[in-house]
Order: structure tokens, then C-alpha cells, then sequence
């Protein structure tokens, strides 16, 4: 099979150098430092597991014209949710003159990438996807460290039986890879509950700088991550999903047998990167307030870490 991953930061690293792995052929859309290294260097992947260190094709999303859509069978996307909006529109055009498309796969954090990009592209051909467990950064220019079971769960925003097909295909060459694959027909529900966990851990782990494991079992930090995940679970009834609190209060107690690890949003602190607040905790404080409720947990450690990240990036420059 043809894949084109757009984003060569953690997770489309992974997903693209696993598939490359297999015998797929796979390229990277890569911009700026990290698409010039690639070119001219190997991309380096660690994990317990395994070592991938070699050559892999990158182009910018500029050369992507010099690419037959009806050639490709799909393209995730693993880029940060702000820039869901600027690739669906060039995918769009992209594919506005051929009628064998690819499907487009979003492997992204926040719960709205899926319906951005049905604005732009065929609704039938967007898959929402999700990864669980694993954790995947760059440490540096070309070299990529992954770490923790990885879980995929995927699932067609509009189901019918030709993307139902092409799951099924997707997914027995994703077992090759020694990872685990769900597909679900609930997809909407699946984010929502990963948003629940992002919510409870990604922004108040970057505000801390601590890790999800340690702050999950710490006595009073522990309340304050549960009371961040019911105030997700609130939000979910705003948009028909209605996770419950005894859901919630699940997902909390098998949260704190998850291996620890360093979330997203503490590695984009680390490296001046733009945080996901609004894709993670401003989905929740919206969604609340459609309710007349104020997610206060979450508007205090949103607030306190974007306060607190402008600070450090002014005292940079």
C-alpha cells in the first residue's frame, strides 16, 4: 500500500517508519529544519521494542502536486490540531480533479479535527483516529523517541461499506507491526474519551513538569486530575456523547495503571513549541459553558500554564 504522513514529529514518525517496516511505501511531508535534515540524513526511531535508523522520503506539502491522489490509498495526519484547517483546504484542492481519492486519517489530539475536515474533503473518505498509551517525541533534529504499548482505534466519521472495507485492510497490515488496532463505528465517543485523559493530564503534567504517573498517584494532585476529567466527561453531553461519571471515574482508576510518561504538551513547552490548549482544555471550557457550567479546574490550569508559558517565551527573546 501508498501512504503519505503529514507530520514527521512523534506520532507520524512512528505510524510511517512501523508501516515502512512492513514493506509499505511510505513519505514524510516534512517543513522547515526538519524536512532540509531528512533529505540529506536518516531518521533515527527508538523504542524498547526496536531501532529504525535509515533514509525515508520527505517532501514539503508544496511538492505533494507532483503526487497522483488515485495512487495514494492514505494519509494520516499527525501534525498539531491548529493546522487541521490550513492542510484539509490544501488537500482539497489537492483532489479537486480526481475521483479516486485516498482516505484521510487524523491520528491528532482534540475532538474537532475530524469536522474540520469534513468541510473540506469527502466525508465518506475522513477516518478519526486516536493512539493510546504510547508516547512518541522528537529529542532532536532527525532522531525520534517512542516509549509504552501502542494502541490505535480508528473508525469512519461516516460509516458505510466501502470505508468499512478499507479499515479492515488498514488494520490487518497495522497487526504486522506488533500493535494493537481497534475499529470502532462510535468514533466521535473514542475522542471524547481520549479527550477526557488529555484533559486530566496533558496541560497540568506541562505546568508542573512532572510526569502522568507520578501526579495521578500523588494524593492531592490526584483529586485535582479527577475533577479535570469529569469536567471532560460534563462537556461531552453539550455534543450528544454523554460520557458518564461513573465513566469518568473509570477512566481515572485505569489511568493510574498506564505506564508514566512525558505528554505532549510538556515536550512543546520544553521546546517553544505552540501549546494545544485550545484543541484540549478550550474544548472542554466551551462545551461546559453551552451547559451554563464553568469548568473551573480547567480554566484555572489552562489559564495559570498559558500565563505561565508567555512568560517564558518573552524572558527568551
Amino acid at each position: 500500500m501508498k501512504f503519505i504522513i503529514i507530520g514527521a514529529g512523534g506520532v507520524g514518525s512512528f505510524y510511517g517508519v512501523k508501516l515502512k517496516m512492513i514493506g509499505h511505501n511510505v513519505t514524510f511531508i516534512a517543513r522547515n529544519d526538519n524536512l532540509e535534515y531528512l533529505k540529506d540524513n536518516k531518521l533515527k526511531l527508538t523504542h524498547p521494542d526496536f531501532l529504525f535508523e535509515d533514509y525515508v522520503d520527505v517532501i514539503s506539502i508544496e511538492e505533494l502536486d507532483k503526487i497522483d491522489p488515485s495512487m495514494i490509498d492514505a494519509i494520516f495526519i499527525a501534525t498539531k490540531s491548529m493546522s487541521t484547517k490550513l492542510i484539509s483546504k490544501t488537500l482539497a484542492k489537492w483532489i479537486e480533479h480526481t475521483l479516486d481519492v485516498p482516505y484521510f486519517i487524523s491520528l491528532q489530539n482534540g475532538v474537532e479535527n475530524e469536522d474540520r475536515m469534513c468541510k473540506y474533503l469527502p466525508k465518506d473518505k475522513v477516518i478519526g483516529g486516536l493512539t493510546r498509551l504510547i508516547a512518541a517525541h522528537i529529542i532532536k533534529i532527525g532522531e525520534v523517541e517512542s516509549v509504552g504499548e501502542v494502541q490505535t482505534i480508528l473508525g469512519a466519521v461516516f460509516p458505510d461499506e466501502k470505508n468499512n472495507d478499507f479499515l479492515e485492510i488498514l488494520k490487518k497490515q497495522l497487526d504486522k507491526t506488533n500493535t494493537t488496532t481497534i475499529l470502532t463505528n462510535n468514533i466521535k465517543l473514542e475522542l471524547w474519551k481520549k479527550l477526557i485523559i488529555n484533559n486530566g493530564v496533558n496541560a497540568i503534567c506541562a505546568l508542573l513538569e512532572e510526569k502522568s504517573g507520578t501526579l495521578i498517584n500523588d494524593e492531592k494532585v490526584s483529586v485535582l486530575i479527577y475533577n479535570l476529567m469529569k469536567e471532560a466527561a460534563i462537556a461531552s453531553h453539550a455534543v450528544g456523547v454523554n460520557i458518564s461519571e461513573d465513566d469518568a471515574n473509570e477512566m481515572f482508576e485505569l489511568m493510574k495503571n498506564f505506564e508514566s510518561i512525558i505528554p505532549s504538551m510538556w515536550m512543546d513547552k520544553k521546546n517553544n513549541r505552540d501549546l494545544e490548549l485550545d484543541d484540549i482544555c478550550g474544548v472542554v471550557i466551551k462545551n461546559c459553558e453551552k451547559q451554563g457550567i464553568d469548568a473551573s479546574y480547567t480554566r484555572t490550569i489552562s489559564t495559570v500554564l498559558e500565563y505561565q508559558y508567555k512568560k517564558q517565551k518573552n524572558s527568551e527573546k
